[in-house]
C-alpha cells in the first residue's frame, strides 16, 4: 500500500515537473529579448608593449559617415590579449579600427567579424591613417605608429547582418527562476480546487492573470528613439566575459526595460487620453498644456545661468568682436525671448522670473561693451495685434521673426546709415491654420506637442497665423544643401552688403527677411545640442573666405548658455 502511494506521488511529481518545464519553455520564448540580442562582434588577438584603448567605429546604413556616437571602446592591457568588441547593431556596413593614441608597435592577428556568419578581414583591404609602418606577415598584421590618431578603415562594405548573441548567465538565471515559479504554480493549481474549494473558472482566471504578468516581456521593442516623447530610449546594458558592465547594471536594465516593454506606447496613449480629457491642465516631465491649447516647454520655467557661464559668454563675445573688427566685419547677436514671456497671464509655480537672455544681455552690455539685440518689449507690443509665437510649438511665428528682423536692421542701420529696411507693405501677407507643416519659408511647428506625448490631432488649433512672402519671390534665388545651409541671391535688393547668419531653427524664417533685403545672404545652421557649434574656430575660415560685411548670430533664450562656447 505504501509502495503504491509512493509510486502515485512520484508519477504526480513527474507530471508536475513536465508541465513546469513546458511552461518554462513558453516563458523563455516570450522573454527571449531579455537573454538574447542581435549584435556583431569584432574579435582579434593583440600584442602590444603598452595599454591600448581600442575603438571600433561602424555604420549601419549606406552613405553614413563615421561618428563618435556609433563606436565602441575597449581598453586592453599590455602583452598578448584576446580582444572581443560587441557592436549592438542589426547590420554592419562599414568598419574602422582605431588603435589608441601613440600606440607604438602593435601586432594584430586573426582579425574577424562575427554576425550571421564569420568574416575574416583581408589586411590588404584597409585604408591607413597616421600609420608609420604597416606590414603583413601571414596571418599577422604589424603596425607601428607614434601619432595621435592612428586607425585602419576597411575599404569594402561588409553588409553583414547581426547574429544571435546569448547571455548565458542571464539565460540560466531566468530558466531556473522560471522553472521554480512554474513548478510552484502547477503545484498550487493542482491543489487549488480541492483545498480552496474553487471552480475551474477560478483556476482559468488565475492562470490568465499569471500569463498576463509575462505579456510585457513577449515582445521587446528594438526602437532607438521615441517619437512620442522626442527622445532617445535607453540602450540595453551588456554583461561581458571580462566582467565589465556590472556597475549600476540593475538600474541600467530597469531603464532599458521600462523604455522597451511590449505595449508601452499603447499604455502611454491610454494614460494621455484619460488625463487629457479629464484635466484642463496637462503635463509631462518635459512640457505642459494650458487652457486655450497653449503648450510650453518646461525647460523655460526653471532654466538658470551661472556666474561662470556669464564670464565665458563675455570672453567669447569679446573674441568674436575682436576677430570681426580685425577683418572689417560688423558683428551682431540677437537672442529671442522665451515663449513664457508672452504667457504671463497663466499662473506658473516656482519659475525663474528673469529670462536667461535678459541676464546675458545686461551682463554683456556692462562688461563686454557689446550690445545684444533682445527684442522683448517690441515683441510684447506686437503680440497685442498678432501672435508672435505658435501655440503648440516653441518657435516664433513669421510675424515674430519679422519683428526680430526689424530690430536687427535698426541696429545695423546705426553702422550703415543708408541701409534700406523692409516693411510689411513690401510683402504679400496670408493667413494659415496649418499645424506641423512648413508653410512657404517658415519653420514647421508642433515640436512641443511631441514633448507632451500628444498626437497630431491633439495639437490641432483653430488659429490664424500670419505668413510673409516677398512680392518679388520669383526673382529670389536660393541654393541649399542637406544640412539646411542656404545661400540667397536677390538681385533686386537695395542693400549691397554681404551678410552671413549663423543660427539654429529660430534663424530659419528671419533669414528669409534678410534674403529679401540684401543681394547676397549666407545662412548657416548650428545645432542646439552641440556645445561646439557656435565656436569661432569652426566658422572663421569660412567667414574670411566668404568676404562678408555683416555677421549675425541668432539663437533663442533657452540656448543662450551656448554662447559660452564661442571660443572653446
Amino acid at each position: 500500500m505504501v509502495i503504491k502511494s509512493i509510486k502515485k506521488i512520484s508519477k504526480k511529481h513527474y507530471i508536475q515537473c513536465g508541465l513546469a518545464m513546458l511552461l518554462t519553455g513558453l516563458v523563455l520564448y516570450f522573454t527571449s529579448a531579455l537573454w538574447s540580442s542581435k549584435a556583431v562582434i569584432v574579435f582579434f588577438n593583440a600584442e602590444a608593449k603598452k595599454d591600448i584603448n581600442y575603438q571600433v567605429f561602424y555604420t549601419e546604413a549606406k552613405g553614413q559617415g563615421m561618428n563618435e556616437k556609433q563606436s565602441v571602446r575597449k581598453n586592453i592591457k599590455s602583452g598578448s590579449q584576446k580582444v572581443e568588441i560587441l557592436l549592438p547593431i542589426s547590420k554592419l556596413i562599414k568598419l574602422r579600427l582605431d588603435i589608441g593614441s601613440n600606440p607604438g608597435d602593435v601586432v594584430i592577428s586573426d582579425l574577424q567579424v562575427k554576425g550571421s556568419k564569420n568574416v575574416k578581414l583581408n589586411y590588404n583591404e584597409f585604408n591607413k591613417n597616421q600609420i608609420d609602418k604597416y606590414e603583413i606577415r601571414g596571418n599577422k598584421l604589424y603596425i607601428t605608429s607614434g601619432q595621435g590618431d592612428p586607425y585602419i578603415s576597411y575599404k569594402q562594405e561588409l553588409n553583414l547582418p547581426a547574429g544571435m548573441q546569448i547571455d548565458w548567465c542571464r539565460l540560466i538565471i531566468i530558466s531556473v527562476l522560471a522553472f521554480l515559479l512554474m513548478y510552484k504554480f502547477v503545484q498550487y493549481l493542482s491543489r487549488f480546487k480541492i483545498e480552496k474549494q474553487h471552480s475551474r473558472i477560478d483556476i482559468v482566471m488565475l492562470a490568465v492573470f499569471f500569463a498576463l504578468l509575462f505579456l510585457p516581456m513577449s515582445h521587446i521593442s528594438d526602437a532607438e528613439k521615441s517619437e512620442q516623447e522626442n527622445r532617445m530610449l535607453a540602450k540595453k546594458p551588456q554583461l561581458t566575459i571580462d566582467g565589465g558592465g556590472y556597475n549600476n547594471y540593475g538600474v541600467q536594465f530597469d531603464a532599458w526595460y521600462n523604455d522597451h516593454f511590449f505595449g508601452r506606447d499603447a499604455m502611454m496613449d491610454l494614460y494621455r487620453i484619460i488625463t487629457f480629457n479629464l484635466d484642463k491642465y496637462y503635463s509631462s516631465s518635459q512640457a505642459s498644456m494650458y487652457r486655450d491649447g497653449w503648450l510650453l516647454d518646461n525647460g523655460e520655467l526653471y532654466s538658470k545661468i551661472s556666474e561662470n557661464e556669464l564670464h565665458k559668454i563675455r570672453d567669447g563675445i569679446v573674441a568674436y568682436k575682436l576677430f570681426c573688427e580685425s577683418n572689417n566685419i560688423k558683428c551682431y547677436i540677437e537672442i529671442v525671448p522665451r515663449k513664457l514671456e508672452f504667457m504671463k497671464e497663466y499662473q506658473f509655480k516656482n519659475i525663474i522670473e528673469k529670462d536667461k537672455a535678459q541676464i546675458v544681455e545686461e551682463y554683456v552690455s556692462k562688461y563686454a561693451d557689446f550690445k545684444i539685440i533682445y527684442p522683448l518689449n517690441e515683441l510684447k507690443q506686437a503680440n497685442k495685434s498678432d501672435l508672435v509665437y505658435f501655440k503648440t510649438d516653441h518657435h516664433w511665428t513669421d510675424f515674430g521673426a519679422f519683428i526680430g528682423y526689424q530690430e536687427l536692421m535698426k541696429a545695423i542701420k546705426e553702422d550703415y546709415p543708408s541701409l534700406h529696411i523692409l516693411y510689411e507693405n513690401d510683402f504679400n501677407i496670408s493667413y494659415s491654420k496649418k499645424v506641423r507643416a512648413e508653410v512657404n519659408h517658415s519653420y514647421g511647428h508642433g515640436q512641443t506637442c511631441k514633448l507632451l506625448n500628444l498626437g497630431e490631432n491633439d495639437c490641432l488649433e483653430n488659429t490664424d497665423y500670419k505668413y510673409y512672402t516677398n512680392k518679388r519671390e520669383n526673382e529670389l534665388k536660393i541654393s541649399t544643401d542637406k544640412f539646411r545651409n542656404k545661400d540667397f541671391y536677390a538681385s533686386y535688393a537695395q542693400n549691397e552688403q554681404k551678410v552671413m547668419i549663423i543660427g539654429n531653427s529660430f534663424a530659419e524664417n528671419i533669414a528669409y527677411f534678410f534674403a529679401s533685403s540684401f543681394k547676397n545672404v549666407l545662412k548657416r545652421r548650428c545645432n542646439n545640442q552641440s556645445g561646439n557649434d557656435l565656436k569661432l574656430s569652426r566658422w572663421k575660415d569660412e567667414i574670411i573666405k566668404s568676404k562678408i560685411d555683416i555677421l549675425i548670430i541668432v539663437i533663442q533664450s533657452d540656448f543662450s548658455s551656448e554662447l559660452q562656447n564661442l571660443i572653446n
